[in-house]
């Protein structure tokens, strides 16, 4: 059977205070009205033994103003038990029961045991002796009867504030009670939505509450565990894409290779038959190419292969003039102007020269579509090489196009990230990978009108730790 965490906490806690309360204000009455009974047994006594004293006559005027200052009535028998003066009214029935009050045990005063019934009102009652020679009074009894309901009432008055206070404090402790754990079930009740929607895939954080509490730590995991759990999943999915791709890759660039060795066989052939193949400018052409059909097959299966190539020395330079010999076709089509710049000496790096390679087609391929998409200026690329300081070479790639769209600027180098119709985003997702497999770091600039690609990697001999050591974006 379930058994909610609010009655888990609402009801022990309510039993346990709402009995304290319980057993405090009665506790408090039940003094209150001993305290009460005290004081109107004392006060009555106090009455008794002036009475007992007093030399004064007890007529019916005396006895009247007596009643007005003790809420008493009285009756005075004489030692025959007539009745000689009297504050009350009874009837013949009734005088037998007050005739009977002069015999009554002296324990017996103002106790139930003294109770008497006269003209439809209970009374408690006591007797005091009338001796003789007072004012010329025979001896006697005088009876004091006191009306039970006013003793009574004065007994719940001393009782009532206790327990009227017990249950207005019982009313607020449950409602207090009620009303916190109501806010405390109601934020574990979000936090139990919260993961069923992370359980369901959707990984939003939760917004963390202000105060400082067991709830708010346990928002601020859960937010913690769903950022994991969604990078987690972002990860599989785009491991899972990559890997179909690179099945389908490896697939097509299998058939694809084949018939590029084929055509450059036939080209070879070609130029070996002819005279004047060896200095054909278009089999030239052609030749570059199928090397760049080549390029972009090797592109797709560098993707999820986990087997590193041996590192060697290379010139970054060099590496750069035999990639814009290549592409330099391509820019000429596009009507892009190709500018290489180059230190005297910029400095060896070590890594893989195919995978640097290929780094460098797609940079500058990117750069020469992005020049030829911004017409009304006069379109060029301008690749530098140089030693940024003492252990570092970069490579600055810049072109005259617009730049990055601002809705995929920041996640240029995910995979399938891409505001090109026609592109696939895996350009400089490949870049990206190649150039933290050498230990170095990528970044995309804004400056002087240009978008600039920078890439810095470890000079022979260095290294650079991690890719957030690269210098930040200049303005």
């Amino acid at each position: 059977m379930r058994w909610p965490i609010r009655n888990q906490l609402l009801l022990p806690t309510l039993t346990v205070v709402v009995l304290a309360i319980v057993a405090a204000s009665g506790v408090i009455a039940w003094m209150g009205a001993a305290q009460a009974r005290r004081h109107q047994q004392e006060t009555l006594g106090r009455l008794v033994l002036a009475l007992a004293n007093a030399t004064f006559p007890l007529t019916e005027r005396v006895l009247e103003q007596m009643k007005g200052l003790s809420g008493a009535d009285f009756v005075f028998l004489d030692d025959r038990k007539g009745v000689q003066s009297s504050t009350l009214s009874f009837s013949e029935t009734e005088l037998d029961a007050v005739q009977s009050l002069a015999s009554h045990d002296e324990e017996a005063r103002f106790t139930p045991a003294s109770r008497v019934h006269l003209n439809g009102q209970d009374y408690l009652t006591d007797r005091v002796p009338v001796s003789k020679g007072r004012a010329g009074m025979a001896p006697g009894w005088l009876i004091i009867l006191f009306p039970e309901d006013r003793w009574s009432t004065a007994i719940r008055r001393a009782a009532y504030p206790a327990l009227a206070t017990g249950a207005v404090a019982s009313v607020v402790v449950i409602l207090l009670t009620a009303g916190l754990a109501h806010r405390f079930v109601g934020r574990i009740g979000q936090l139990s939505r919260h993961a069923a929607a992370i359980a369901a895939g959707r990984f939003e954080p939760l917004a963390v509450p202000r105060r400082n509490d067991e709830i708010r730590d346990l928002v601020v995991s859960i937010n913690r565990m769903a950022r994991r759990l969604g990078d987690h999943a972002a990860e599989i999915r785009r491991s899972e894409r990559l890997h179909t791709l690179a099945q389908l890759g490896a697939g097509l660039a299998h058939q694809l290779r084949n018939s590029a060795a084929g055509a450059r066989m036939a080209i070879e052939l070609h130029a070996e038959e002819c005279a004047t193949g060896a200095d054909c400018e278009s089999l030239a052409v052609a030749m570059r190419q199928l090397r760049m059909m080549e390029s972009y097959l090797q592109r797709f299966l560098m993707l999820g292969d986990p087997r590193p190539a041996p590192f060697q020395a290379i010139d970054l330079g060099r590496l750069a003039e035999g990639v814009l010999d290549l592409v330099r076709p391509a820019a000429s089509h596009a009507r892009v102007d190709l500018c290489l710049r180059r230190d005297a000496e910029p400095g060896e790096v070590e890594g893989d020269e195919n995978a640097l390679r290929q780094l460098l087609i797609n940079l500058v391929l990117n750069a020469v579509e992005a020049a030829c998409r911004n017409p009304a200026r006069d379109p060029r690329v301008v690749v530098e090489i140089g030693a940024a300081d003492d252990d570092r070479v970069v490579i600055d790639v810049g072109d005259t196009g617009a730049g990055p769209a601002a809705a995929i600027a920041g996640r240029l180098f995910e995979p399938f990230a891409t505001d090109k119709p026609e592109g696939t985003g895996l350009g400089l997702f490949v870049a990206r990978e190649v150039v933290e497999s050498h230990r170095g770091a990528i970044r995309h600039v804004r400056r002087d009108g240009l978008t600039h690609f920078v890439v810095e990697l470890p000079r022979k001999g260095c290294r650079l730790p991690n890719a957030a050591q690269a210098r930040p974006p200049h303005s």
